[in-house]
């Protein structure tokens, strides 16, 4: 089942859709969140948030994939959108999960896909509900990721005016300034569960040694097991059927090792 969900922040109101398996009434499932990254949306580009949550939900998973404000149907405008700002509608977006009885609220995967997977692991490294955390192609320095990506003259531009247009968003300074305290790697060594890493080899908006900086913290924990998934050949958003079929694959392979049902 999917139905359309609603979740009101202090001053938004967030789109979602939650995925739920077929279950007997008193049957409590496993969730998982997922936090899309710039410029991006609940959807996914080449649908790939759909893809991954139906998939994860034909296994027994129920999942809940969401507009930040300012994206997709989400009330708000991209030109005021902060990663400061994102990181409170996640968390506004777990607490929703105690209004479905049908949800398990002890067995919460965090799944970050870019720069929402710098999202996921600054909720992750402070809120005790989250069991798992898995990151997509995660950004480890945003602001430095961020800037490349867009490039450094739509970035002076967007000092000097206030916000810059890429590819149809409107861009404010704002979120440059929180870029600049989005600090993942500083973070990630609080979350002492486990954390599957995946990237295709060939991202070039986020190259893979972004996953190895993430890994190497990870490495450096006293508790909590990561693994690192390589998909080769795989772009940043796993534009391809063959790469999406071994995205929700590993995916799956892994929680039922980690976190059965």
């Amino acid at each position: 089942m999917e139905k359309q969900v609603s979740i009101h922040t202090d001053s938004q109101q967030l789109s979602g859709v939650l995925h739920i398996p077929d279950c007997n009434k008193d049957e409590k499932r496993p969730v998982i969140v997922i936090c899309h990254g710039f410029i991006s949306s609940k959807v996914g580009q080449h649908r790939l948030f759909v893809t991954l949550a139906r998939n994860l939900c034909l296994a027994g998973y129920a999942v809940l994939r969401f507009d930040f404000s300012g994206c997709g149907e989400s009330s708000g405008e991209y030109q005021d959108i902060t990663t400061t700002q994102q990181i409170k509608e996640a968390v506004k977006v777990i607490d929703s999960l105690e209004e479905y009885p049908e949800i398990d609220l002890t067995n919460i995967t965090l799944l970050g896909h870019s720069l929402g997977g710098a999202i996921a692991t600054s909720v992750a490294a402070s809120d005790g509900r989250i069991q798992q955390l898995i990151l997509l192609s995660p950004v480890a320095n945003p602001f430095d990721d961020i800037v490349k990506i867009i490039g450094q003259e739509r970035y002076q531009k967007c000092l000097e005016e206030s916000s810059v247009n890429f590819e149809g968003f409107e861009l404010g300074r704002t979120l440059f300034l929180s870029l600049a305290e989005l600090r993942p790697l500083a973070e990630i060594h609080k979350f002492h569960k486990n954390v599957l890493l995946i990237h295709g080899s060939e991202d070039l908006e986020t190259p893979l040694d972004n996953a190895y900086q993430y890994q190497k913290r990870l490495e450096q924990r006293t508790e909590g097991h990561s693994d690192l998934k390589i998909i080769k050949d795989a772009d940043h958003c796993y534009c391809s059927a063959t790469w999406k079929k071994e995205l929700s694959e590993l995916i799956l392979h892994w929680l039922k090792d980690h976190a059965a049902l």
